[in-house]
């Protein structure tokens, strides 16, 4: 997920940063975070400053809802934050994974190269996982909990055969797990983006902007590490939501649940208009919360359960894997 640098004073910038996360993974632990854009590269990676503050009122402008078109109702399911993830490198490899919880644990990790067609389970290093982020074809980390349900970082540089020993989250973005309404970020330990209302899921472009999917469907934006929130557009009946900088624009697309379509309803959201409509998938009914997105520049993936359904190009034409 990758914008693409225009001035010369931006490529120097990022030569520092390279040199810095180069630096980071060698001692073992990948620096946060990965900038999510159309042109994804190992290279990339972008490091933010720590911070380590206590927990402060987030300023949060919150969409007044909408329409959201003909059909664009939530068929009176209770929103759940996302449980069952899944997380793109391409069109061949992703993981997939399903949260647990700090109580009781049950977290799993599975990883695909073939597209979906085969998933490989993998050792969680941890008792639930809030986020997992492939970095390449072997690295990868993600951000979980134990019991205590403190957040950490766990890194692999084998696909998951091994993790190295945890680390402090320095500069991340991830839900948390005992506190639906809040999330970590590069600038707050406990930013309650959606105001009072729980946290669906989380996707973020970069180590300063990523956006909010609330409970009453609006999607909520941050361009400051997740001090401030504003309003970015509105998708009812939304449950799970993706994000990426393709020809230097922001590109947010969610999975809803709507009378309009029997599976999931794919739409692109954007501030100011009702979301558009871009395909119906036919995702089998799976529990709210069940199903997770992820789209990158070369495919678009939707998990559903232990099912899972791809897209390449425009994400109009969708096939299970």
């Amino acid at each position: 997920m990758k914008s693409r640098v225009a001035t010369a004073g931006l490529v120097a910038f990022l030569a520092v940063d390279v040199g810095l996360v180069a630096l980071a993974l060698r001692a073992g632990r990948p620096s946060e975070d990965v900038p999510v854009t159309s042109t994804t590269r190992t290279a990339d990676l972008v490091t933010s400053t720590p911070v380590t503050a206590t927990p402060r009122a987030t300023s949060t402008t919150r969409p007044t809802g909408g329409s959201g078109g003909t059909g664009a109702t939530s068929g009176g399911g209770k929103a759940v934050p996302v449980s069952r993830l899944v997380s793109a490198l391409d069109a061949a490899t992703a993981w997939r994974a399903t949260t647990g919880t700090c109580d009781r644990g049950g977290a799993t990790l599975e990883l695909t190269t073939d597209g979906g067609q085969s998933w490989t389970k993998v050792r969680s290093p941890t008792r639930a996982v809030t986020r997992v982020q492939p970095l390449d074809s072997t690295r990868a980390f993600t951000i979980g909990a134990g019991v205590d349900c403190t957040l950490k970082q766990y890194a692999s540089r084998d696909a998951g055969r091994t993790w190295q020993a945890p680390t402090a989250v320095v500069g991340g973005w991830a839900r948390r797990l005992d506190e639906p309404t809040q999330v970590l970020t590069p600038k707050e330990s406990a930013a309650t983006p959606c105001g009072d209302g729980a946290v669906l899921d989380l996707s973020r472009t970069s180590a300063s902007q990523a956006q909010a999917l609330c409970a009453d469907g609006s999607v909520v934006l941050t361009g400051d590490g997740g001090s401030t929130w504003t309003d970015s557009g509105d998708a009812p009946g939304a449950v799970a939501l993706s994000n990426l900088i393709a020809d230097n624009s922001l590109k947010t697309y969610a999975v809803r649940i709507v009378s309009a379509c029997k599976g999931v309803q794919l739409v692109e959201v954007a501030k100011g208009r009702t979301a558009d409509v871009i395909a119906c998938v036919a995702v089998p009914n799976v529990p709210r919360g069940d199903v997770g997105l992820s789209v990158t520049d070369r495919a678009g993936w939707i998990v559903a359960g232990n099912q899972t359904f791809l897209a390449r190009g425009d994400l109009t034409s969708w096939k299970h894997a």
